[in-house]
């Protein structure tokens, strides 16, 4: 629609370990720009951050929340969604650098490491499985195993290539 404008983004917090003071300092952050820009926001894009950061068939959460948006516009009077995005992008680093300061070179164990991976592993299963980003692109496509084309045809030449990468810098000499 010409001169409208639609912005999504947001912040998320996934810890491996929960200290609660850490989340509360990161959300209260994120209360902070919010309010700046409108009073009331923040529970809203709370509720849209837990919504989607959701892995429904474990029935937990990717992390401790944040805030996201999508498809978010100035037609609610007053509001500037360009000047809120700008500040969420500009307020990343430091929602979350104080975390990193205070945790970072904290020891761990083997099965603290292990428990990392685990927890890793969960946010890849969300993001591979869930995430509106990547469910758009794989909504198009169509999964078939054993599928050999014609020897001949340009599909074949196709997957002779992707099995037996080529030099392609000296392909023409």
């Amino acid at each position: 629609v010409a001169g409208q404008s639609w912005f999504g983004g947001g912040c998320d917090l996934t810890p491996f370990y929960l200290f609660d003071e850490d989340a509360v300092a990161f959300h209260n952050y994120w209360k902070g720009v919010c309010d700046k820009h409108q009073p009331g926001l923040y529970p809203r894009l709370k509720q849209w951050c837990d919504s989607y950061f959701h892995i429904p068939a474990r029935g937990e959460h990717r992390g401790i929340g944040g805030i996201f948006y999508d498809d978010l516009s100035s037609s609610d009077g007053g509001f500037d969604a360009a000047a809120f995005t700008r500040d969420v992008g500009r307020g990343i680093l430091p929602s979350w650098q104080h975390i990193a300061e205070t945790r970072g070179g904290h020891p761990f164990t083997q099965a603290e490491r292990e428990w990392q991976l685990l927890r890793r592993g969960r946010y890849l299963e969300f993001n591979l499985l869930y995430d509106r980003g990547v469910r758009i692109g794989l909504d198009g496509g169509r999964m078939e195993y054993n599928v050999v084309p014609e020897h001949g045809i340009r599909e074949a030449h196709l997957v002779d290539v992707l099995q037996k990468p080529r030099d392609w810098a000296t392909a023409g000499s």
